[in-house]
């Protein structure tokens, strides 16, 4: 449970950078969720052949 603003977690900051105002800056908005997804997406393309290959040898004894 996080006490405070500088703990949260970047999706939940995220979410709250766009409530309780009234207009949303799409921009900021759309920028921050680049932030928050692409860190994921580079580990995805590294490792995306062990990624699937992991996948596929689960079904397999």
């Amino acid at each position: 449970m996080a006490q405070n603003e500088s703990q949260y977690t970047l999706p939940v900051g995220l979410a709250l950078a766009s409530s309780g105002q009234s207009f949303t800056r799409f921009g900021i908005l759309l920028a921050g969720a680049m932030v928050v997804l692409l860190p994921v997406m580079i580990v995805f393309l590294l490792f995306q052949r062990q990624f699937v290959a992991g996948i596929a040898t689960t079904g397999l004894k």
